[in-house]
């Protein structure tokens, strides 16, 4: 068997487990996203299409985890599959290494880490801003579909509405309660014991025709007198500016997640030049008027060094004989001066801030896509130390490993957010343990240690659980 073939061959096995697991983890993916915003479609009256490119677009942050996600549980289940079939053994009979074996695997892992690369950093930031621009949009929609039953509804402005039964084929409601809002204290409470609830949208009015009900005001809320209560028999409520369409609106402002390299390296030497203009504030209005206020303090004070002890203490003997007015004045403006001093010190703080928050994005771009490496060199001798009973064991190993790897980066983002770590090693530091990890298990399967014993540690855990018991 010539070394190509067992290349093509490595590789082939790792393609069905590599979609099986990409499509288990996106539907999973697609799952939560149903979760979390089929409410706001459906509240909101958002059509098909729109629906779509919202969920198209949402594609781009999923797949930005899913796609090295997917890496470690296809490594585990080929390589795994391999051992089982005592293929592996056969290889290194041949003479073929373990490093040999990895290789045409890991060079793939490697041109997937350069695609991602650029899928971090080209596409994703894009499909994040036109994403984040139409959540927007899709939140400033006021349909009446948003208004439920037995729910207050505050998504029409200066308007509460109270429904207590609602029909939205027929448009009937019932037990109605309409809250218009008054700037000078107590709203308009209008009341109905039914009605009917329309949209007209040529008009962009949201009509209520209510039937049986009372209006109560009360114009001045100091004087009781003033009070209201008006009944009807039939009245109509027109409510303006209750657009159920989607306007499409055009952002310029891009956050860190909006940003590829460039743009965010740019950006950071922006805030740097931001930063020195207020180094060169703080001298010019902190410094020197400091320096003035103490030469007015100690005037017989001279800057030589040669003037002697003696001098500086008449100085603060003038001084302290000095008038009281003119003393107070002097550390009145020294207040002053510190103040704005603090104030420049939290603006350059919160700039500070800004640009760990910019190199942090920057890191990450790279160390998620060099993750699908790191999990191959993982993965492979974890699945060969598993033995061939330790296939499923070892893609449970996977998920923890994952887990692991992603609170080590979560956790690692908002130490350097908050300045605590430096980005580099924050974003990096995961894949510098977990690369540790995987040299020691390397280790382990090219000097044929021990295959991992599933059944003594089933055995164990059972055994665990007895001494409990007999405890309790």
């Amino acid at each position: 068997m010539k070394m190509n073939t067992i290349d093509k061959y490595v590789l082939k096995n790792h393609i069905t487990p590599y979609l099986f697991g990409f499509s288990i983890i996106t539907f999973i993916f697609i799952m939560d996203f149903l979760y979390r915003y089929l409410d706001l479609f459906i509240g909101k009256g958002i059509n098909f299409l729109v629906a779509m490119e919202f969920f198209i677009l949402s594609l781009g942050h999923m797949f930005a985890l899913i796609i090295p996600m997917s890496v470690m549980p296809a490594t585990l289940m080929a390589f795994g599959q391999l051992a089982s079939d005592n293929e592996i053994t056969a290889m290194k009979s041949s003479g073929i290494s373990l490093y040999r074996i990895i290789l045409p695997v890991l060079i793939a892992s490697l041109i997937l880490t350069g695609g991602l690369v650029y899928f971090n950093n080209y596409i994703l930031p894009e499909s994040n801003h036109k994403l984040l621009g139409l959540m927007i949009d899709i939140g400033k929609m006021k349909p009446t579909m948003n208004i439920k039953e037995n729910i207050f509804c505050e998504s029409i402005e200066d308007y509460t509405l109270l429904i207590q039964e609602k029909n939205d084929k027929t448009g009937t409601i019932k037990g109605v309660q309409i809250f218009q809002l008054n700037k000078e204290g107590i709203p308009v409470i209008t009341v109905a014991e039914k009605g009917k609830m329309k949209y007209i949208k040529r008009k962009n009015l949201l009509q209520f025709e209510l039937e049986n009900g009372e209006i109560h005001k009360m114009p001045n809320p100091d004087d009781v007198s003033t009070y209201r209560k008006t009944h009807f028999e039939h009245y109509t409520l027109s409510i303006q500016d209750s657009d159920r369409d989607l306007n499409r609106t055009k952002r310029n402002y891009r956050g860190d997640r909006e940003m590829n390299i460039a743009m965010m390296k740019a950006r950071i030497r922006e805030i740097n030049t931001e930063i020195d203009r207020s180094l060169t504030r703080m001298n010019k209005t902190a410094l020197k008027p400091i320096q003035n206020t103490f030469n007015n303090i100690f005037p017989q004070i001279s800057d030589s060094a040669s003037t002697g002890i003696s001098r500086r203490i008449r100085g603060i003997e003038i001084y302290s004989g000095s008038d009281k007015e003119n003393r107070s004045k002097t550390i009145s403006s020294i207040q002053k001066i510190l103040k704005k001093i603090k104030n420049e010190i939290k603006i350059m703080e919160a700039k500070r801030s800004q640009i760990a928050r910019y190199k942090v994005e920057i890191h990450k771009k790279y160390s998620i896509a060099f993750s699908c490496t790191i999990f191959i060199l993982i993965g492979a001798p974890l699945a060969l130390l598993s033995g061939k009973k330790g296939i499923t064991m070892a893609i449970g190993f996977s998920l923890l490993f994952f887990v692991i790897y992603y609170i080590f980066l979560i956790g690692g983002e908002k130490l350097a957010d908050r300045q605590y770590l430096a980005p580099w090693l924050a974003m990096w530091l995961p894949n510098i343990i977990f690369t540790a990890i995987s040299i020691g298990l390397i280790h382990m399967v090219v000097n044929e240690s021990k295959t991992i014993n599933w059944e003594k540690i089933h055995l164990l855990k059972q055994w665990r659980k007895k001494r409990k018991k007999a405890i309790l």
